[in-house]
């Protein structure tokens, strides 16, 4: 057991008990977890305009998990700036998302249609037709089909304010954001510091979640109606609109509570069973 003089002389600001046991850890766990169940949950939907067998969103999700777990063992460390480099990645991640789930929609005329710039770039022989951030989001602002969303998600400045604090911590654009990723610098501002990071983490999933759950409702559904069909029993009646629980729960406890007016879009727009309220309860 190490003693005192050891304890005090490896200790780091990321001992701090308030730090250990912020809520962006809880919220992390909750949001790998996710990830790891949505991405199993899609797995089975062809990528329509692609000549992929499984679909691209599932490696995608697999992959944004992987991210998640990065995040929570740097901020672990006390490294907030490179926390806030790798949620930079996340929010890269989720928009590249939207836009190829956007561009394959937009530009498919037909089922056996290659949607080529896409298959390219699965290929590994193009870039995508926007291969940057500024683009894909320009293309997402642009597009009619996810205007009500877009427009309910940036009715204020959060979303550019976040982008500009991973930015500053990306590129050490203060000296201040230096200072942050030393865990053996005391900072009075590094717990207010983590709250923006734990309200900016949530930002990025409700923004990608609500796109996605706008665009392709169909992920929301829950794997009873082809588990009964694998095993060769008739599907329960209207169990192919069944919302899978782990969904219904992350929708009613952050986009219905954060954004109820994109809660109501979502449930507008689909057919499937998707509750607002607890309504089950």
């Amino acid at each position: 057991m190490p003693n005192s003089f050891e304890e005090i002389a490896n200790r780091t600001e990321a001992d701090d008990p308030g730090y250990k046991a912020h809520q962006v850890f809880q919220d992390l766990d909750r949001f790998i977890l996710f990830y790891e169940e949505f991405s199993e949950l899609v797995v089975g939907f062809p990528t329509f305009g692609t000549r992929a067998i499984i679909n691209i969103d599932t490696y995608l999700y697999s992959s944004i998990q992987g991210t998640l777990e990065s995040i929570r063992l740097v901020l672990e460390k006390g490294r907030l700036g490179d926390g806030f480099a790798l949620l930079r990645k996340y929010h890269d991640a989720a928009v590249l998302n939207i836009y190829t789930n956007l561009y394959l929609e937009k530009n498919l005329n037909r089922e056996d249609t290659i949607v080529q710039e896409v298959t390219d770039w699965l290929s590994g022989n193009e870039r995508l037709p926007r291969d940057n951030y500024g683009g894909m989001s320009e293309y997402i602002e642009k597009s009619e089909e996810l205007k009500p969303v877009f427009s309910a998600l940036n009715k204020n400045s959060e979303y550019r304010e976040m982008r500009k604090r991973c930015n500053d911590h990306t590129h050490y654009n203060s000296f201040d954001n230096v200072l942050i990723n030393d865990n053996r610098v005391y900072a009075p501002k590094r717990i207010e510091l983590l709250n923006s990071f734990k309200n900016d983490l949530e930002n990025i999933f409700i923004l990608h979640l609500s796109y996605i759950f706008y665009l392709n409702d169909h992920y929301m559904r829950a794997s009873d109606y082809m588990d009964a069909l694998e095993v060769g029993v008739s599907p329960e009646p209207d169990s192919q609109y069944w919302v899978a629980p782990f969904i219904q729960e992350i929708f009613s406890d952050l986009i219905v509570v954060k954004y109820p007016e994109i809660a109501e879009m979502i449930k507008n727009k689909t057919a499937m069973h998707l509750t607002i309220r607890d309504e089950y309860e």
